[in-house]
């Protein structure tokens, strides 16, 4: 009767899983190609609803993980097509996450293809190159098709980074291959490619013969989003070599057929060759003209990159024409542009550390509830043998004690892998926290150097075309006293704001070396006795200062052994911290030191009597660039080296605490340095 029972209840487990596989099965292969085709459909109709339709897919059909993947491909893509960089990362980002769990290791080609496209959007050209060569070593184990279409996006970047030679061997390949083939249009473009590099080198002559050809191809076959490209190349030559009208008639064919295309980003960067040309020939206002219609089109676009490139080109246009006045706003705007795109390229790479991270913690997750499930089935498992060896005999018990061993090993060694994946996982994370920590600094950075940098180079452009109205007024005998002496004020007062801002760079430069707390130190740890050293170091400091701060000092007088000229250099830096920002207002300015011993430890709390700080930022008084006067003379590093130095020099600790009368900082030192030093560079082996 059990038996029977038994095998009803098999035969029940069975029919469920025949069922639910019967109702999930996912889409056969004809089932997918066309779905396929219909998420092609839709992004001919509109890019940004083929998006949508996407999702829709992805939640609603059963599809087998390669399919998932492929449909994720589709998505990134079109989210690139249409600006939308942050998510295309973040979808990629799943979208490799998938790959690692199929069968089909070249599925991998669309996550380093689109990144390099995503790259290359942002004008990271050098991070663009690296995805594209790792998407070529894939392209070469699927089709030859993918392998030259990858060789052209490289050789994109090649002229992008003005390494002309390595783009014209990928494009010349390009062009030898697409000789053998009966395909007009992939012909016409790798001949255009190809004279796009004899351009930038120069050679006119074998750029004029490669277009010719190709031109002819063109008008054959009506390509004429392709034809508009190679009128424009046309016309730079002919700007180039001085033939302007020739070069106005190419690039005005180029804009027509670019209008008729809907094509905008070529569009504004054809009406740019064509002011350069007006520009070139003379013809300035006509220059300012267009370059002020293709500004306001370029902002419409919101395209960072092209805003910044026709912003430069109107400030050296207003600057040869002595509008500096517009000079100087077209310069604002190209800094702003440049700024809002380092922005972007920030942000697509928060968003793909955000993404990395929160696929990895949904990895972890579901390997401990899989963990939890496995030991579940095991205790039911267990406790069914353990009652059927009850029943039936002693001989079935000692056969399900054997069992229930070899469930506990293969629990003990399931959860060292669930432990193994969960370090693995905690070593990447510290891995996104580094990257994202690293782009925050070097945005930071480039912002503090971008207003000097830029204030020097208008006044020097401004210097520059003084020097050449004087040196006109002099030869055409026309300078007066006045004119001379206007120019003298003018030309004192651009000195002292180049000077200005170079002592300023100076300064930013130094403080910048002061992050670098990881050094080689030329003098090894000594013993000194704290007290006495702090309160020689604190009196010493006081002569260097316009206000008189009281110092006092409290606890044991402890011996210790650690960097002495590091620890001095961070309690200065504390004082002047103090100084600057916390006794501003106050009169009788007082900073106490106490200091104790907790084990092998020494506790220094150092607490002055200022205005304090704001316990809603003491998270943030340690970050680069972080200041509460943005606009004043400091970079916002101070405290970051003072935390740098604790941490890294003298493997100790430093944090802000929340006070009611001014600022309370405490500092975890060890009392045996060398031993501290030892243990942490065995700890990071």
């Amino acid at each position: 009767m059990i038996l029977s029972f038994f095998f009803r209840i098999v035969a029940c487990v069975y029919l469920l899983i025949f069922s639910a596989t019967l109702f999930a099965a996912p889409l056969t292969d004809s089932e997918y190609e066309e779905l396929r085709q219909n998420i092609r459909t839709a992004y001919a109709e509109n890019p940004v609803t083929a998006i949508d339709f996407t999702n829709t897919i992805l939640d609603t059909k059963e599809l087998t993980l390669e399919q998932q993947i492929k449909v994720l491909n589709y998505k990134a893509w079109f989210q690139l097509e249409t600006d939308q960089l942050e998510e295309a990362m973040r979808t990629l980002v799943t979208y490799k996450a998938m790959t690692l769990r199929s069968n089909d290791p070249t599925l991998i080609y669309g996550y380093y293809n689109i990144s390099g496209g995503i790259y290359s959007k942002l004008a990271l050209y050098e991070q663009a190159l690296n995805y594209f060569l790792q998407a070529l070593e894939q392209a070469n184990l699927r089709k030859k098709e993918l392998v030259h279409q990858t060789e052209n996006n490289i050789g994109e970047v090649y002229l992008a980074l003005h390494k002309l030679d390595e783009a014209e061997h990928v494009f010349t390949q390009y062009y030898e291959y697409t000789k053998t083939l009966n395909k007009p249009l992939d012909f016409s473009i790798a001949m255009t490619n190809l004279a796009k590099v004899m351009v930038a080198k120069q050679q006119y002559q074998a750029a004029n013969d490669l277009l010719d050809r190709a031109i002819t191809l063109q008008r054959a076959n009506q390509f004429d989003y392709h034809l508009s490209w190679s009128y424009q190349l046309l016309g730079q030559i002919e700007r180039e070599t001085e033939n302007y009208p020739s070069s106005v008639n190419y690039i005005q064919q180029a804009i027509l057929l670019f209008t008729n295309s809907g094509t905008p980003v070529e569009l504004i960067n054809a009406k740019l060759s064509l002011a350069k040309t007006y520009h070139q020939m003379g013809e300035t206002e006509k220059a300012k003209l267009l370059t002020q219609e293709i500004q306001q089109q370029a902002k419409q676009l919101k395209n960072l990159s092209l805003t910044a490139t026709v912003s430069e080109f109107s400030a050296s246009l207003s600057e040869s024409t002595g509008d500096f006045e517009t000079a100087l706003i077209a310069y604002k705007q190209y800094n702003q542009s440049k700024q809002a795109l380092l922005l972007r390229q920030s942000n697509v790479n928060l968003a793909k550390a955000i993404a990395e991270v929160d696929i990895a913690g949904k990895e972890l997750k579901i390997a401990n509830l899989t963990k939890e499930q496995q030991i579940k089935a095991t205790e039911a498992k267990a406790f069914k043998e353990l009652s059927l060896t009850i029943t039936i005999s002693l001989v079935v018990l000692l056969l399900g004690a054997m069992y229930a061993i070899r469930s506990v090993h293969n629990q003990k060694k399931e959860l060292a892998n669930t432990l193994e994946v969960l370090t693995n996982t905690q070593s990447h994370l510290i891995e996104v926290e580094k990257m994202a920590s690293l782009t925050a600094l070097v945005s930071g950075m480039a912002h503090q150097l971008n207003t000097p940098i830029g204030t020097i180079v208008t006044a020097s452009s401004f210097i520059q075309d003084n020097l050449q109205l004087l040196e006109q007024k002099f030869h055409n005998k026309t300078l007066s006293p006045s004119d001379f002496n206007v120019f003298i004020q003018q030309s004192n007062t651009a000195k002292d704001l180049v000077i200005s801002n170079i002592n300023r760079l100076a300064t930013m430069i130094e403080e910048f070396k002061a992050l670098n707390v990881s050094i080689a130190l030329d003098k090894p740890m000594s013993k000194i006795e704290l007290n006495s050293f702090l309160t020689e170091r604190m009196s010493t400091l006081q002569s260097y200062l316009s206000k008189e701060i009281t110092c006092e000092f409290s606890g044991a007088e402890l011996s210790i052994t650690t960097y002495p000229s590091i620890l001095g250099d961070i309690f200065k830096t504390l004082v002047i911290n103090a100084y600057e920002h916390g006794f501003n207002n106050t009169d009788n300015a007082l900073i106490s030191i106490d200091i104790q011993q907790r084990d092998d430890q020494v506790i220094i709390v150092f607490q002055d009597n200022g205005s304090g700080i704001d316990n809603a930022i003491l998270k943030d008084i340690f970050t680069p660039f972080y200041s509460t006067n943005p606009g004043g003379n400091h970079l916002g590093l101070g405290l970051n080296v003072v935390f740098n130095a604790v941490k890294s020099n003298l493997f100790g600790n430093i944090c802000a605490e929340p006070c009611e009368n001014g600022a309370r900082f405490v500092i975890t030192l060890p009392i045996d340095g060398p031993k501290a030093a030892k243990e942490h560079n065995e700890a990071i082996k």
